[in-house]
């Protein structure tokens, strides 16, 4: 199985460097024509042992571009709504000699992105998280993601998993309990603090090792990205004004039906924060394109 990831890497690495333009219609949930983009790298042990770079892009559609949207699902874009959608996604770009591909690491991946309304510098540690949401609140978040994970009923499946607790963040703890302005996380229609508060599609197996399973997603690119990207309904400058915040989650895998045997210590969460076309985290751990 292990070869088989690398065979699979190994063909997305040779025949992904020409980048079509995303087709709307036919190939929605895996590219994006990205306009504007950022980029900075982020710690992923023991995944891999250089760090990604994570790549958040969004693309103003033009009148094709949503007609083709449209056509492929009527519910995506309303009818009704005549004003600037975008499209928003993101993906983890490595070298593949820095893949960990071991199984008896016996772990498990995740990535995701929160959207946030903070027009905060990013700087400082943490990816440049610690200037755009505050010490407190990035620590409070990152225990609450831990805790959330490490409470998740298993650790592989979307229901009742862990992407069920991602998606219903706030809804015990509200994000001005977390030490953070009750306002600073958006949702996908702009209502703050609802229990969609994942900027795209939150429950992303980056991959998982164990025993008798071993597989890992190819590096990225806009052709292929992690995760399902979302449509936004504003402005491209009012989107590059807000701030994001990257996360991978890692954690010891265990069968379903099988007793948590590890601490909440294992459970580890790493953040990176974004601004569309800003350069303003480069005293963070990677730099913003």
């Amino acid at each position: 199985m292990v070869a088989q990831a690398r065979l699979l890497s190994a063909l997305a690495a040779t025949t992904t460097k020409i980048t079509p333009r995303c087709d709307y219609f036919a190939n929605a949930e895996r590219c994006i024509n990205p306009q504007v983009t950022a980029s900075a790298t982020i710690p992923f042990t023991p995944l891999l042992h250089t760090p990604p770079k994570f790549v958040y892009a969004v693309d103003e559609l033009d009148e094709d571009d949503i007609a083709a949207a449209r056509k492929r699902n009527s519910y995506a874009i309303p009818s009704t709504y005549l004003g600037t959608v975008l499209k928003a996604a993101f993906w983890l770009e490595y070298d593949q000699n820095s893949l960990n591909d071991a199984r008896d690491q016996e772990r498990v991946y995740y990535t995701f992105v929160l959207e946030t309304s903070s027009t905060n510098p990013i700087g400082g540690d943490q990816g440049g998280c610690t200037s755009l949401l505050g010490e407190k609140c990035l620590r409070n978040l990152k225990q609450l993601i831990a805790k959330k994970t490490y409470n998740a009923p298993e650790d592989y499946g979307y229901e009742g998993g862990l992407g069920t607790q991602i998606l219903n963040l706030w809804r015990d703890s509200p994000a001005e309990e977390l030490g953070c302005p009750a306002d600073i996380f958006g949702t996908r229609w702009d209502a703050p603090n609802t229990d969609m508060p994942i900027l795209l599609q939150p429950f992303m197996p980056f991959a998982r090792f164990a025993d008798d399973f071993a597989v890992a997603l190819p590096s990225g690119n806009s052709s292929h990205v992690h995760g399902i990207p979302e449509f936004r309904f504003r402005s491209l400058e009012e989107q590059s004004a807000r701030g994001v915040v990257g996360i991978t989650v890692g954690w010891p895998a265990f069968a379903m039906g099988q007793k948590r045997d590890y601490p909440l210590s294992e459970v580890t969460v790493e953040t990176v924060c974004l601004r569309l076309g800003s350069s303003d985290n480069s005293d963070a751990d990677g730099l913003t394109n």
